[in-house]
C-alpha cells in the first residue's frame, strides 16, 4: 500500500486510539500515543493528558516524567512545575541519559530565561550531577 504522509498519520492515530480504547490504563500504549501527538501531530494539549494518563498508570517511568516535564514547559512555561517533574524523572531512572539530556536542556534553556532566580536551581543541578555519575 501507497499512503500519503498524512494518510499514514491518519492511521497511525485510528490504531493508537483503538489501543487506548481497549486497554485505557496501559502505560506503554498511553506514553506512545502522547509520543505520536507530541512529536507527529504537534498536539501539545493532549500530548500533555495522554502523558498525564501513562504517569498515573506507570508512575515510575522516567523517560515519561520528563516527556511530561517537556510538554509542560513548553505548553504552559511554569518553570517550578516542569523542574518538579524533572527531578522525579531523574530519581526514577537515575542512569538514563536522555532523562539527563532532558532535564539539562531544561535547566539550560531556564537559565538563559533569566533562571538563576529560581530557589530549586541548587536542587536541580545537585539531582542532575548525581543522576549522571
Amino acid at each position: 500500500m501507497n499512503f500519503s504522509a498524512g494518510g499514514e498519520r491518519s492511521e497511525m492515530e485510528t490504531y493508537y486510539k483503538k489501543m487506548v480504547d481497549e486497554d485505557p490504563s496501559n502505560a506503554l500504549v498511553l506514553r506512545n500515543y502522547a509520543q505520536f501527538l507530541y512529536e507527529t501531530k504537534m498536539d501539545l494539549e493532549r500530548a500533555e493528558e495522554y502523558y498525564s494518563r501513562a504517569i498515573l498508570a506507570g508512575p515510575g517511568d522516567g523517560e515519561v516524567l520528563a516527556q511530561y516535564a517537556k510538554v509542560v514547559w513548553e505548553l504552559h512555561r511554569d518553570e517550578e512545575r516542569a523542574c518538579d517533574y524533572f527531578e522525579q524523572a531523574v530519581q526514577a531512572a537515575p542512569h538514563d541519559s536522555h532523562v539527563a539530556a532532558a532535564y539539562a536542556g531544561f535547566l539550560w534553556e531556564t537559565e538563559d530565561d533569566g533562571g538563576d532566580d529560581y530557589n530549586g536551581a541548587q536542587v536541580s543541578y545537585g539531582a542532575l550531577a548525581s543522576a549522571t555519575a
